[in-house]
């Protein structure tokens, strides 16, 4: 959100694109393979949706920042379906507001039909995000909702949501939550929740701010108190504890919008990263047992180029160059680049953004929703920004900074580069208030769609049309947990390797399919898949051939 244009600055140049680059070389090599995509949102009631974000001439805080929604296959007829937050107006009691979720079912050709309904249409609260995941290892997909208000685990009952009592403690009260992510924080077999928290806010505490002395706007986060995170712990009988002290996640203190998971240090261990707005940026390292370090600042992902803490909403992580090392994308507010970061090796992070060619891009607009993935599948990670401003009249106070924003679409090479190439698309993308983003193959073809969901306006969904071969891996945990999320994948192909590591979270307010996707190029079949599943297990696939695979957990 808004910041101050005074800040302190500190720690200047720490971890700057200054330092080594680990034998990656400076000059950008992106092959020119455009990814293609078609818009097919109004071949179905998809089209008929449009998010309420409750907008009044009060400028509540909170209408500028929903817009969740993503993927989910809440029938178990192998399709995904998709799941997205009505919004509501905000009451003078935030917990009396009165939104849900509204669920599309797909055909299994990428055409949707609002579905029956599921216990969902009319929730407490004024809705945020919502997340799915396999929450009690049944098999289908249950669902976590956050608000402004009570938030909700909803059990997936032979395709009906059912929302049980006393499930969580804390879950009902009246805080602003916002980021979740769902992960096997002990490696017991059954996930648990990190849920992230925003700023204290109700209509009774607002602040008036104003950007051209004349009108009230929308305030920065920085003049509000952030609310700590929790971690509920999974009891594996349709209950969750408070875990928060002693797990280390007590010292994730607030204003928290997006929430990553990886490996970064390929211990086996699930490592968490957590995006705060105008707070600096957390990295929290998997100790085992269910404790977790905070070294946001030692390892040099807390702060921005100048050494101040970033407007981050949306956040992903995934391994973009021959490295092998991970790389930490956070999105920004005007006038500050995205955050670019890659780990050193040494539990330190190597600050990008400027040479990796997507800082400077990035400068003019607002990033919300952030995915690292190859959308050209030639094999290296690209990355698909939603953009979108928070302040309609933005442009009568500044040049060259636009309400509705088009969407970044950056592809990638083996070292790190990436070119911006949304500008060439055929047919563009077109300009909106973009917030959530999600992935998800809708159409049967195994290649990830692209979901965009705008604040106060409709969604957009796009085919993925791109050409060439690819390998598309799912999961199904026994000794682990049932989606395999925390996953280890090691693709070998023609001499080059590809890491992914299986993962929930990520983006803003919004929930991709649990799915690897490994882009081979001209190859039909590549050397070996090799999988580090959460309990330990290692399984190797031999040659495993373009297309479809869905693989068990070996007992």
């Amino acid at each position: 959100m808004y910041r101050s244009p005074i800040l302190l600055l500190i720690f200047a140049g720490f971890f700057t694109s200054s330092c080594s680059e680990n034998k990656i070389p400076a000059q950008a090599t992106v092959e020119q393979r455009l990814p293609a995509f078609t818009e097919i949102t109004g071949l179905s009631s998809l089209g008929t949706f449009k998010h309420d974000n409750g907008a009044t001439s009060n400028k509540w805080f909170p209408e500028t920042m929903s817009g969740g929604g993503g993927f989910s296959d809440f029938d178990s007829d192998g399709d995904l379906d998709i799941v997205l937050v009505k919004g509501s107006k905000i009451s003078q009691d935030p917990g009396a507001s009165l939104g849900g979720i509204e669920v599309f079912e797909n055909d299994g050709t990428g055409k949707f039909k609002r579905a029956k309904p599921l216990g969902l249409s009319d929730l407490p609260g004024y809705g945020m995000g919502i997340y799915s995941a396999d929450l009690d290892n049944d098999g289908d997909q249950d669902l976590i909702y956050t608000t402004l208000g009570p938030n909700a685990i909803l059990f997936n009952e032979h395709g009906k949501f059912v929302q049980h009592k006393d499930v969580a403690p804390g879950l009902d009260n009246n805080d602003w939550s916002t980021a979740v992510l769902v992960f096997d924080a002990d490696n017991d077999g059954w996930n648990d929740i990190l849920m992230g928290n925003y700023v204290d806010w109700t209509p009774q505490t607002d602040i008036y701010c104003s950007s051209d002395g004349s009108r009230k706007g929308y305030c920065t986060p920085e003049l509000y108190t952030g609310i700590p995170g929790v971690l509920y712990h999974n009891l594996g009988n349709g209950t969750f504890s408070n875990q928060t002290i002693g797990s280390g996640f007590e010292k994730m203190t607030g204003k928290t919008l997006g929430i990553a998971a990886t490996d970064f240090n390929l211990d086996g261990l699930i490592d968490v990263i957590v995006a705060n707005d105008t707070d600096p940026d957390q990295l929290f390292v998997n100790r085992g047992n269910g404790v977790f370090e905070e070294s946001g600042i030692v390892s040099g992902l807390a702060f921005d180029e100048r050494g101040r803490a970033r407007a981050g909403m949306g956040v992903d992580v995934g391994f973009a160059d021959q490295t092998e090392m991970a790389t930490v994308v956070v999105g920004n507010f005007s006038d500050e680049m995205m955050g670019v970061y890659r780990h050193l090796g040494n539990g330190a992070f190597l600050d990008r953004a400027a040479v990796s060619g997507i800082g400077h891009e990035s400068v003019l607009n607002l990033a919300f929703g952030v995915l690292l993935t190859d959308l050209n599948l030639d094999g290296s990670l690209d990355l698909f920004v939603a953009n979108g401003h928070v302040e309609e009249s933005v442009e009568r106070v500044r040049d060259n900074v636009t309400y509705l924003q088009p969407p970044h679409v950056f592809l990638g090479d083996d070292l790190g580069h990436f070119v911006d190439v949304a500008d060439r698309l055929n047919p563009e993308l077109g300009k909106y208030a973009g917030r959530g983003l999600a992935l998800g193959d809708v159409t049967g073809d195994a290649i990830p769609d692209v979901l965009l969901i705008e604040n106060g306006g409709p969604v957009h969904l796009w085919k993925n049309d791109s050409d060439g071969h690819f390998l598309r891996v799912t999961l199904e945990g026994v000794t682990s947990n049932r989606d395999g999320l925390g996953t280890r994948l090691e693709l070998f192909s023609s001499g080059k390797k590809q890491i992914q590591i299986l993962k929930s979270g990520s983006s803003y307010l919004s929930t991709s399919e649990f799915a690897a996707t490994f882009g081979l190029g001209d190859l039909s079949v590549a050397d070996s898949l090799k999988l580090y599943w959460p309990s330990g297990k290692v399984q190797v696939v031999f040659s495993p051939k373009s297309g479809s695979l869905h693989l068990t957990e070996a007992n």
